[in-house]
């Protein structure tokens, strides 16, 4: 793995928590949030030579330096969530900075089969190359009232390389389903 992918899901499994957190502050143990917050800051410590030499990453660093090492005691809680959603946005801008490349999901299945409509489809020696785009899978996801389906989507993306892969995290892909 390289280190921009690495950068790339240390951030993406940072700001799931970070989110998770903001949606429902139980949910998250201090001790989930120190392991995040460690494992960025090792990160950072044995690349910081080559993160130090994009701006991008610079600037995470530094709202992560404001943010958390801010040990005020005169932060309100709307301070607070306001600079977690500081952090968040610039998570954002660094994750889509650092994708190396758009990635294509593949499945190999056994035969023919159909995801959704309207997608492309290659057939060559027992193998399908399956395209379908992540808002038409959570349509049909929603249109089927398939709860599991949904619960199982969700844990999937709750995963922070996947989420920093397909730069969307549960969190954010609720907001999609009514």
């Amino acid at each position: 793995m390289s280190y921009k992918s690495e950068w790339v899901a240390i951030l993406a499994n940072f700001k799931t928590k970070i989110n998770a957190y903001l949606a429902n502050p139980n949910s998250i143990t201090v001790s989930d949030l120190e392991e995040v917050q460690n494992e960025f800051i090792a990160f950072i410590d044995g690349y910081s030579m080559i993160l130090r030499d994009d701006a991008c990453n610079i600037q995470v660093i530094d709202v992560f330096n404001r943010v958390y090492l801010n040990k005020s005691n005169t932060v309100s809680d709307d301070d607070t969530i306001n600079n977690l959603q500081t952090l968040i946005d610039s998570f954002d801008t660094a994750i889509i900075h650092n994708k190396e490349e758009k990635m294509t999901t593949n499945y190999n299945v056994s035969g023919n089969a159909q995801f959704g409509n309207n997608n492309s489809q290659t057939n060559t020696h027992n193998a399908t190359d399956i395209n379908i785009n992540l808002q038409t899978l959570i349509n049909e996801i929603e249109k089927s009232g398939d709860t599991e389906a949904k619960s199982k989507l969700l844990d999937l993306l709750n995963n922070g390389t996947i989420a920093s892969i397909l730069g969307v995290t549960a969190a954010e892909v609720v907001k999609f389903f009514s």
